[in-house]
């Protein structure tokens, strides 16, 4: 997608990404990073939020307010082609920790699907079946990988 997206860091294994949100709050350090799921083979957990400098973890339950959400959401969409790209047949799985958070996630996919179903396949869980993603169906987790 060529939306405008935030400078990233990231490891030399590119499984941790960091960005800085700038806004009327102020900068505020965001972080993205892939686990693989056990049990799985080829199956990786996306986590995305601030980082806390006090606990040195990822917090995925601050509502960072920043007025940039477009701009974050492109930026982890971003990471996630990228991530897929040095990761062939690989599929990240994301979920929100809210319906609120995921219905965003909805929202943002639904706006770009288009584009996003000409390079990758997305999915939608609804009551725990997965589906090819619809516009206007509320899903509580997501899938994504390449055609």
């Amino acid at each position: 997608m060529n939306l405008e997206k935030y400078d990233l860091n990231f490891d030399d294994d590119h499984f941790t990404f960091r960005f800085i949100s700038d806004g009327p709050r102020g900068k505020i350090q965001k972080i993205v990073v892939f686990t693989e799921l056990v049990g799985t083979d080829n199956y990786y957990n996306l986590s995305f939020g601030d980082w806390n400098e006090f606990t040195q973890k990822l917090d995925d339950t601050i509502i960072s307010n920043n007025l940039d959400t477009p701009k974050i959401l492109s930026t982890v969409a971003f990471v996630a082609e990228s991530f897929l790209a040095k990761r062939p047949g690989a599929v990240i799985f994301a979920a929100g920790n809210s319906a609120a958070r995921n219905r965003l996630y909805r929202i943002s996919i639904a706006k770009h699907l288009a584009e996003i179903n000409s390079r990758f396949v997305v999915r939608g869980s609804c009551n725990k079946k997965w589906q090819s993603f619809k516009k206007g169906v509320s899903y509580d987790a997501f899938l994504l990988f390449h055609k």
